[in-house]
């Protein structure tokens, strides 16, 4: 920051707040009242002088007189107890000794979901022969889906189409709680929704704002509450094409097809950064808890793990045609797939795929082509990973011990493209957004397919 010294000054800047004060001969302050006068043996009263009258006066909590590892060991006994009750809410740790083994667990957990390498067994749990399904559908999503976003309590789900409308669903009744319709081009200062088909959506995870970016390189950013729009960013040159908050902030990140990635600050309404470093359109974007992004690069065949404070990036380069879409398996293991119908497992201490699926959703038989994989989505810290494709079905797979491999578990009959996929905390739920066309393109259509979002529940074993 720059600074300036006026001619004939000391180079010493006063503050707004500071008051200039007049000082006597003998150099003490001159004092102005008004009214009357004091006599210099007066005893003049404070205002505060009725401390002594409070009944707080000299009182010291606990709090305050306890060591530094007093406060720690205090507030370590608090954080176990709310794991213990978490624990009993969930009927787990009932029996004599279970009580203990899941505070453990628990905390054993916590420690590697910390250092990025947890992976929590859930595929093998759920019972993938006894799934229930329903659809939801709206005139606002009359043409393709393209992006289903669940809440992280699962309680609510936001979904998009290609004719710009916008829905907030009540789950698991079904319910629509707020529609917000598109508009026409040339009309985005007097719409309130979005005027260019809708890409991408975000929720923060305290389920407080919701970010939804379009075709036209506008981000808004939505109340979840009661879906009023709250401010619109704008800055990318070409088609936004991810959004994700940092867990725990209010930071959101936003990848283009004008090859950038940028970093804004919604509580204060801002732009923060852009990074530079794909060589093609930025197809995709992802990031957990720690100050790190990752994205791929479609046609540069490049994953880039972008650490922000340290101001630098981490390249991958996939052997394969393209990659489009990547999902964080944890802080360190995130899985990627593409129109060359791959799939492959990677890890922030290898440069190669430390595991790799080629033609995961089989061969077209028009053009003896790959299918190309249209959606992914990971569970977090676990080992579940699910696909689309426009073959007819939805595939759910198993990342194993060391996330070296990674292994079919079960298919789900679902025909269309499914261009978005959502997977629900618990694992037992998946939100499928269902298209007749491609949520990027008109290249294929499925005139057979209706536009819907489908709901399956998966029971467990």
């Amino acid at each position: 920051m720059s600074f300036f010294i006026r001619k004939g000054g000391t180079g010493i800047k006063k503050t707004f707040n500071e008051k200039k004060r007049k000082f006597s001969q003998d150099g003490k302050q001159k004092k102005k009242f008004k009214g009357r006068k004091f006599d210099d043996n007066e005893e003049i009263d404070s205002e505060g002088s009725d401390i002594e009258a409070r009944d707080d006066v000299g009182y010291e909590s606990e709090e305050d007189l306890e060591t530094a590892e007093e406060k720690k060991l205090r507030l370590a006994r608090i954080y176990l107890q709310e794991i213990e009750k978490e624990l009993e809410e969930r009927d787990e740790g009932k029996e004599e000794e279970g009580e203990v083994d899941g505070v453990t667990q628990r905390l054993k957990e916590e420690v590697e979901a910390e250092r990025g390498k947890l992976r929590r067994q859930i595929a093998e749990t759920l019972d993938f022969k006894n799934v229930s399904s329903s659809h939801l559908q709206d005139k606002n999503h009359k043409l393709s889906i393209t992006c289903v976003c669940l809440s992280v309590d699962s309680s609510s789900l936001f979904t998009a189409s290609k004719d710009k409308g916008l829905l907030k669903w009540e789950l698991p009744s079904g319910k629509k709680l707020f529609k917000i319709s598109g508009g026409k081009k040339g009309e985005e200062a007097e719409t309130i929704g979005h005027c260019h088909p809708i890409t991408s959506l975000a929720v923060s995870s305290d389920n407080l704002l919701l970010a939804s970016g379009d075709s036209n390189k506008s981000i808004y950013i939505w109340s979840c509450d009661t879906m009023t729009r709250i401010h619109i960013f704008q800055g990318h040159r070409q088609d936004i094409s991810g959004l994700v908050f940092r867990n725990g902030t209010h930071t959101l990140y936003s990848s283009s097809f004008d090859r950038s990635v940028k970093i804004w600050s919604v509580d204060d309404r801002s732009y923060v950064e852009t990074l530079f470093g794909h060589q093609d359109r930025v197809m995709a974007i992802d990031a957990g808890s720690r100050e790190r992004a990752v994205t791929v690069g479609g046609r540069d065949r490049t994953v880039r793990v972008w650490k922000i404070v340290e101001e630098s990036q981490l390249v991958f380069n996939l052997p394969s045609y393209s990659v489009d879409l990547v999902k964080l398996l944890n802080e360190e293991h995130w899985v990627t797939a593409g129109d060359d119908g791959h799939l492959a497992v990677w890890g922030v201490m290898r440069k190669k795929p430390l595991a790799y699926v080629n033609n995961c959703h089989g061969i077209d038989p028009v053009n003896k082509e790959p299918n190309w994989v249209t959606s992914l989505s990971t569970l977090y810290n676990s080992d579940m990973v699910i696909t689309g494709s426009r073959e007819g079905s939805l595939k759910i797979w198993s990342v194993g011990e060391g996330f070296k491999t990674i292994n079919h578990v079960a298919s789900i009959e679902l025909p269309g493209f499914i261009n978005s996929l959502s997977i629900g905390k618990s694992g037992r739920m998946i939100v499928a957004g269902v298209g007749q066309e491609h949520r990027l393109g008109r290249w294929w259509r499925e005139y057979g397919v209706k536009n819907r979002i489908f709901v399956f529940d998966i029971m467990t074993l």
